[in-house]
């Protein structure tokens, strides 16, 4: 990318986080404290992020894993991990008719797209940018990518700890440091095996939205005996998976997540 389109996608970005910073300071005066209201804010806001750290990505050289070519083998290898993401919906107390979901259609459709939204975003901020920028900076082998992965994935974790400022439980928001960390920890190795970051986006936003659509658009009982056994049987499963993935990265997958500006430039230096 030449550097006058470099900087152009930088002024862009600038533009949009500071659209993003008016939403957050005039929050209130602009959106209803209603779910429908909250859950636009969040839409909003998150897209704005997401397409900021976009142009970031164009701006600093990520942008092959945001155009990346598509292929049955590629999403074969991330269709097994889609399995944690569906089921962190309470599939045995909804189906039982412990839980429910009884929000207005449109309530639900905003409530879905503010989670795609927050999906869009953190996956472009910490798998597009922080990852990508640490993975930079390892060893291109197994090694330096697990340490990428855990650097990352780290950070993600220990960026939801701010929840605890909302007001959240402090234990729910340990379990979420938790699991931000592994849900992390999975993008990770999705984005090193296809080096397509959409398919984290939608990993992260199904997970969110089957998590959270019956508390925010119903109630009921969400956690039982059946319900914790099925998901550490799953998790297990999965898990097992994300770490046969992991040890079968190749140095040219890591280089295809990093098929950058800069690369071309050596190259061309080279000829």
């Amino acid at each position: 990318m030449s550097t006058v389109k470099k900087r152009i996608c930088i002024v862009l970005a600038a533009v949009l986080f500071i659209t993003l910073l008016v939403l957050e300071i005039f929050q209130k005066n602009i959106f209803t404290s209603t779910t429908y209201g909250q859950n636009l804010y969040v839409l909003s806001s998150r897209a704005l992020g997401g397409m900021a750290c976009v142009l970031f990505m164009l701006a600093f050289s990520t942008k092959s894993i945001i155009f990346p070519r598509l292929g049955i083998k590629t999403f074969l290898v991330f269709l097994p991990c889609m399995a944690i993401a569906i089921n962190n919906f309470p599939f045995i107390t909804f189906f039982s008719g412990r839980a429910t979901i009884d929000a207005s259609p449109s309530v639900i459709t905003v409530y879905a797209l503010s989670q795609l939204a927050v999906g869009f975003f953190e996956e472009m901020a910490f798998r597009g940018c922080i990852f990508t920028v640490v993975l930079q900076r390892c060893k291109k082998n197994r090694l330096g990518a697990f340490l990428a992965i855990v650097i990352s994935s780290v950070i993600f974790g220990i960026i939801h700890a701010l929840n605890i400022f909302t007001g959240a439980n402090p234990g729910a928001v340990v379990l979420q440091i938790g699991y931000s960390f592994l849900i992390g920890g999975m993008c990770s190795v999705v984005l090193l095996k296809t080096s397509n970051i959409w398919y984290c986006v939608v990993l992260h936003a199904v997970y969110n939205f089957a998590g959270g659509v019956v508390p925010n658009c119903g109630g009921g009982v969400i956690w039982d005996t059946p319900t914790v056994i099925l998901t550490a049987v799953v998790a297990v499963i999965v898990a097992a998976y994300v770490i046969f993935l992991l040890f079968t990265i190749r140095p040219t997958e890591i280089q295809g997540v990093l098929n950058d500006d800069t690369k071309e430039e050596q190259t061309n230096t080279e000829k």
